[in-house]
């Protein structure tokens, strides 16, 4: 086993001198720029870079899993690997089944291994622990309409507890119902469709790139691409399995527990007071909505949908958001099942099990993380003092102009610690146990902080930024860390592009294809 860290990070210790390499190489106003960033610099980057991701031995790995009755059968995978038993706890909620794991671990080559009776989720609430590797082999569907497998919920959980290290393995394991479960593949298909409908670009395994354009770029509308999604959704409910993973890491956890309103760090970034709060539940509508009496006023999701994905999902999924517009589909109102059980699934991505709080949360920080649509009104003051002082002008355009937001999402991301998902090293595999179709992705997460602790905060970040060498550091080590979500996540560091997207060596990052294991 290889050694664990280094080989999982986003970007290398060696990326910004790569960067500053190439973009030596052509472009000669590239070059007299780049050349400003001195080998002492990037060698304290790198030294710091080295402070943060330090390589790990087997031995050093601490790892949970989802037991079952025989828990020695996932054991013996890890401790052949090289973890040793006392660093691994396996948890266990049915009550029925846990003395049987017990019994099965004792007898085992492996008695030092720690059972819990108990679920992962409830576990972490109660005991701030951390984990190198988290296995959820939860065998039910993303998500489950059973009331005690909330397959979501524990996810949601662990995610906002941060109970995964950084870099950290997420391995996840869901299942489809089979054919003969009608009504389960039936809600499944509508939710997939939902969740996939307004993303940018899907993955396609006839296209040489791995992927291409969305349905709405393909002209297709909600019904044309829920009957798409329909006669193929062993396929598009991987798809469904990777992209929540994904956004729920980077997106939905960190915006859903960032700090609620009137909290110290609420209000180091937006205004707070009771007016101000009250105008901007008023834009709400508006921005879900046209406007009634101006039909071209308002309507920023639904004429953006590729920019607002997540955004729009909510909207499509929740009954009031929704309100009947035509602009998102209408199986909320039609099949009472499914809005029952899309009631379920976003409240199931609130850590509170609270649909209102996760669309509150997504919706308020998606808009005043924006720029363009009267979001200074709620900003604090010293956010309008770093906008008013800010000037795309000040800074060299490499591939892509430096622009607000893209400082203002990196300030705010420091603080609200998102994990990134390595692209790269993201590998998934599809097989049937039985005859049930099962959907297993692993994913590195990984912090960043080699870049957000690089960052000087946000009323140090003016005077950090003019120094030049600062300044390319920071912006050649966002380049490396944007690349991984170039193709799936626009909402956040978009256009901060140093080396284009097709040069060699700096491409922006694909997932591979999902890999079919034969019995």
């Amino acid at each position: 086993m290889e050694p664990y860290g280094i080989l999982f990070i986003i970007i290398t210790n060696h990326y910004i001198f790569r960067t500053t390499h190439i973009l030596s190489k052509d472009n000669p106003y590239d070059a007299l720029v780049a050349k400003k960033l001195s080998d002492k610099t990037i060698e304290r980057w790198e030294s710091f870079y080295d402070s943060i991701v330090q390589s790990r031995s087997p031995e050093n790995l601490k790892v949970a899993y989802l037991s079952g009755p025989n828990p020695e059968n996932d054991l013996r995978v890890f401790c052949n690997a090289g973890v040793l038993p006392e660093n691994i706890w396996a948890f266990e909620s049915d009550n029925k089944i846990y003395p049987t794991a017990l019994k099965s671990a004792l007898k085992s080559e492996f008695p030092f291994i720690k059972i819990i009776n108990g679920g992962l989720d409830m576990f972490i609430e109660a005991s701030p622990q951390r984990f190198d590797i988290i296995y959820l082999d939860f065998c039910g569907p993303l998500p489950s309409r059973k009331k005690k497998q909330k397959t979501i919920l524990a996810l949601t959980k662990i995610l906002a507890k941060h109970a995964l290290n950084s870099p950290g393995v997420l391995i996840t394991n869901f299942a489809l119902p089979t054919i003969e479960d009608e009504t389960g593949r039936s809600l499944l298909s509508k939710l997939v469709s939902c969740y996939l409908y307004p993303k940018a670009f899907v993955e396609n395994e006839d296209s040489e790139s791995g992927f291409s354009e969305g349905a709405v770029a393909q002209g297709l509308d909600t019904d044309e691409w829920f009957k798409k999604v329909s006669n193929d959704l062993d396929y598009y409910y991987g798809q469904f399995v990777t992209r929540l993973l994904i956004d729920h890491a980077s997106l939905i956890s960190p915006y859903n527990r960032f700090p609620k309103k009137k909290s110290f760090l609420y209000t180091k970034f937006f205004n707070a007071y009771e007016r101000s709060l009250l105008s901007l539940s008023t834009r709400k509508n508006s921005y879900f909505h046209f406007d009634e009496e101006d039909k071209g006023g308002g309507g920023n999701v639904i004429v953006d949908s590729d920019l607002h994905p997540i955004l729009w999902t909510l909207a499509a999924l929740d009954k009031e958001l929704n309100g009947g517009d035509c602009n998102y589909p209408q199986f909320i109102f039609e099949d009472e099942d499914f809005a029952k059980f899309a009631e379920l699934f976003l409240s199931q991505l609130d850590v509170n099990s609270t649909k209102k709080e996760l669309i509150d949360s997504f919706f308020t920080i998606s808009f005043l993380l924006a720029e363009g649509n009267g979001q200074e009104e709620f900003w604090s003051k010293e956010l309008k003092e770093l906008y008013e002082k800010h000037s795309f002008r000040d800074f060299y355009q490499f591939c892509d102009l430096l622009l607000f937001h893209q400082i203002f999402e990196a300030l705010f991301r420091q603080v609200a610690v998102p994990y990134h998902v390595n692209i790269s090293e993201t590998k998934r595999w599809s097989y049937k146990a039985k005859d049930t179709p099962m959907y297993m992705d692993m994913m590195i997460l990984d912090e960043c902080r080699y870049l957000y602790d690089w960052m000087p905060t946000t009323d140090m970040f003016l005077s950090g930024i003019s120094d030049i060498e600062r300044q390319l550091s920071y912006r050649f080590a966002l380049d490396g860390v944007a690349k991984h979500i170039r193709w799936y996540n626009p909402e956040y560091f978009f256009g901060t592009a140093v080396v284009d997207q097709f040069t060699k060596g700096f491409e922006a990052k694909t997932l591979k294809p999902r890999e079919t294991i034969k019995n």
